[in-house]
């Protein structure tokens, strides 16, 4: 179902696809998309049902054109109006950050701005090969603010983010994945087919492990040392159920059947 800020969910397979629809504006990010992106991330993190989250931009108009500009003097002139603003989109990128499930970013065409930094947040990016990416806040005025920086800056690296906030230009999937950004990138007549291979891969596999790596590699992005509880919460997916059934299905010669117990 689409709700009425332009975002459709739909479920199958243990496969959530969030779809990015308000083609008016070429996909762009409003305030209140930020908010619902937010509560979408949470409850489906809440559905241990789910093994794969997918975000892609709708209506064949590409991923999105970054934040909708047609609201910046409503919503975001100003000091304390962008930082609202900032909060609100800080909290959708932590949720897709610290959702339970892998997220999947499958971009096409634009991918600019605010909808770039909305794709660094997920774990794995796809993209077709007339993907074009840009964040051009410096022809805007406009800044990042810390916690859209930092997960970039994690992502790609001092030297490819200063290319990127400086200089401003678009560029297209191959030097996307030159820089860490996508992990690969097809050809568009073969998109669709490899989002729904890959997000059926990665359901496919056992829920705790893929879980359990998701949350053990965002913690070593926080730095710091690792405490003995969480040292031991690296092993915990050896007393599970899957585990069993993993190397019993191995020895048996069969698909492994995983349940997430």
């Amino acid at each position: 179902m689409t709700d009425q800020t332009g975002l459709n969910v739909a479920i199958a397979d243990g496969i959530a696809t969030v779809t990015i629809c308000q083609p008016e504006r070429k996909n762009a990010l409003t305030k209140p998309m930020w908010g619902t992106l937010a509560n979408i991330a949470q409850e489906l993190s809440d559905d241990l049902d789910l093994r794969c989250i997918v975000i892609r931009g709708g209506d064949g108009v590409g991923f999105g054109a970054g934040a909708d500009i047609h609201e910046f003097v409503r919503e975001r002139a100003g000091f304390e109006k962008a930082r609202d603003y900032g909060l609100l989109h800080a909290e959708a990128l932590q949720a897709i950050q610290n959702c339970t499930h892998p997220v999947i970013a499958a971009i096409d065409g634009p991918c600019m701005g605010a909808s770039f930094v909305l794709a660094s947040a997920c774990d794995l990016r796809i993209a077709a090969d007339n993907a074009k990416f840009a964040v051009p806040p410096m022809k805007l005025g406009a800044t990042l603010g810390y916690p859209e920086l930092e997960i970039m800056l994690d992502l790609l690296g001092e030297a490819a983010l200063f290319e990127i906030l400086l200089e401003g230009q678009v560029f297209g999937a191959e030097r996307a994945r030159e820089i860490g950004f996508v992990a690969r990138h097809v050809p568009i007549a073969d998109f669709d087919a490899e989002i729904d291979k890959t997000a059926h891969r990665i359901a496919g596999g056992a829920p705790i492990t893929q879980r359990l790596h998701k949350k053990m590699i965002n913690r070593l992005r926080q730095g710091g040392a690792i405490d003995a509880r969480e040292f031991d919460e690296g092993y915990r997916a050896f007393d599970s159920a899957d585990f069993k059934e993993g190397y019993t299905a191995f020895l048996e010669k069969r698909k492994a059947v995983f349940t997430g117990k």
